[in-house]
């Protein structure tokens, strides 16, 4: 496989890319596997599998839609992995903000269960409660700032004041204002939504 990657010329990888057929086909699979141990490689085996494969038949997609850009400065596969890489670390940003917050959405959460009984819920209770959570979340995703979800997150997992403001790099003070900002805007998004402070037991994100 190797070897007939480097007998194409760019030349060639364009026409065949560019046509139809069986040769088209050929050149796409070639291409495909190259892209796929060159995307292994390239993020350390952490994207594997149906994400390795959905991720090389995109990174194909936009090397074809792309070829008009292809000025033939370097070797045609030099380019193409340039190309599949900035796919797959695109992804994987994507995949870490999630996990991000992800993280923030579940430390919130685990702190309003706190408060929960061990009474079984009503299943009214439950239902509303999952919509809390539905809600919580979006509202995480969506009206705080970056800043905000990681100060609250840190905050939530225990990591003292003073750490969190040297890794934002603010002072405490500031760092008060920014969650308790952040937990006034989760709360007054809660609100609106038809819950009351008592039922989301979120007496922090009140004024003092």
């Amino acid at each position: 496989m190797t070897e007939r990657l480097a007998l194409r010329s760019n030349e060639a990888w364009i026409e065949a890319l560019r046509g139809h057929g069986h040769d088209c086909a050929r050149a796409v699979e070639e291409l495909a596997t190259y892209l796929g141990r060159a995307i292994a490689r390239g993020t350390r085996g952490q994207l594997e599998g149906e994400d390795l494969t959905e991720i090389v038949h995109e990174s194909i997609g936009r090397i074809v839609k792309g070829l008009p850009a292809f000025r033939g400065d370097s070797a045609f596969t030099t380019w193409a992995t340039g190309v599949a890489l900035r796919v797959a670390f695109t992804e994987l940003r994507r995949r870490y903000a999630r996990a991000r917050l992800k993280g923030a959405f579940e430390a919130i959460t685990e702190e309003l269960r706190g408060a929960t009984t061990s009474i079984a819920p009503t299943p009214d209770e439950a239902l509303s409660r999952t919509h809390l959570y539905q809600v919580l979340e979006i509202a995480i995703a969506t009206r705080l700032t970056e800043r905000q979800r990681v100060a609250i997150m840190a905050e939530l997992r225990g990591i003292p004041t003073v750490e969190i403001a040297e890794r934002l790099g603010t002072n405490t003070n500031a760092l008060y204002k920014l969650t308790h900002d952040a937990r006034r805007r989760l709360h007054q998004t809660l609100v609106e939504a038809g819950f009351t402070a008592e039922s989301i037991h979120m007496h922090a994100a009140e004024a003092p």
